[in-house]
């Protein structure tokens, strides 16, 4: 079996080299620091010491969203080998340049580490790939037995609906959702099931243009210009602004206001007119599936519902223990 365990990360101990996986902080570094994406919770990995591998679209919003260094000791790369370990990136399906990694030791085999998983996909990327594997620690953050997201079609469906009718009747539809990913996930879909261009704060706007030079179509309106500032007083539109839990004073025409979140499923947004449990994770039905297609004999959870996921994999015969347990 791998030598796996958790010290502010998920830590291998090799026998050579120690690799962290997406530590919490710089002294959950190794000698090799794997960063699977670039969500705020993630990037620690960059202040560590050892060397750092990701993707270049990771280090491209990491640097321009986040204002990050990046040192000469990043290797961006799909493809890593040492004398020990040869590390192969797979996309996640969770945001732009987010990758699982995927491990090959003589010795141990091969392991899986999922990152934040989407198997699904959306409008503006594909789902994450199922690997094959001996060993696999998985995203556990949506991973409760009971929680099933509705499809994907079904809540484009309703947010396009909601979006409408606000529009409809003058008013302003102001939805709340990560810069990174969510975001742009909402322009596209109002751009192709509305036929309008929202209005984006100008953090999502920094966001958007890294998404088109990867080659998404966005079409969309920054607070910055003069003419988003009057639609907003006129009403009829759309704005898509960051997330935040309770929603902000906007001066706008009659603003309704909706967040959207995974997180809809678990909390009551009741301070919002309308919360959307549309997710860049997969519920557990999906979770459950990927284990079972990966061959993995052992499974790791990690995240939020770390425990219970794994005590229904066990139940069920599997070899699992959680890693972490980060509640947020």
């Amino acid at each position: 079996m791998w030598p796996v365990s958790w010290y502010k990360s998920v830590l291998l101990l090799l026998d050579s080299e120690s690799i962290s996986i997406d530590p919490l902080s710089h002294e959950g570094g190794g000698d090799l620091v794997l960063i699977s994406h670039a969500h705020g919770d993630h990037l620690a990995g960059f202040k560590s010491k050892g060397v750092k591998l990701c993707t270049p679209e990771t280090v491209r919003l990491y640097t321009t969203y986040y204002k990050g260094f990046v040192s000469q000791d990043v290797v961006l790369s799909r493809f890593f080998r040492d004398d020990e370990v040869a590390i192969q990136l797979h996309s996640s399906g969770h945001i732009l340049g987010s990758a699982q990694f995927h491990l090959q030791h003589r010795e141990y085999g091969s392991l899986v580490y999922t990152g934040d998983l989407n198997l699904e996909g959306t409008i503006i990327n594909g789902p994450g790939e199922r690997l094959e594997c001996d060993e696999i620690v998985i995203d556990a953050t949506f991973g409760h037995p009971h929680l099933r997201f509705p499809s994907r079609d079904r809540l484009y469906d309703e947010i396009s609906s909601w979006v409408r009718e606000v529009v409809k009747e003058g008013g302003t539809a102001v939805l709340y959702a990560h810069p990174i990913g969510k975001a742009q996930e909402l322009v596209k879909l109002i751009n192709e099931y509305l036929g309008l261009d929202p209005l984006v704060d100008n953090r999502i706007a920094l966001v958007n243009k890294i998404y088109e030079e990867a080659g998404v179509k966005l079409s969309y309106l920054p607070l910055s210009h003069r003419e988003a500032i009057d639609s907003l007083r006129k009403g009829g539109c759309a704005l898509i602004t960051s997330l935040r839990v309770r929603p902000k004073a906007i001066s706008a025409a009659k603003p309704s206001s909706a967040i959207v979140t995974g997180w809809a499923t678990v909390f009551s947004y009741v301070l919002f007119d309308k919360a959307f449990p549309l997710s860049a994770h997969s519920s557990f039905p999906l979770l459950l599936e990927y284990v079972k297609s990966s061959g993995a004999k052992t499974i790791y959870t990690v995240g939020y519902y770390a425990e219970e996921m794994s005590k229904y994999l066990r139940k069920q015969g599997f070899n699992s223990q959680p890693l972490a347990r980060l509640r947020k």
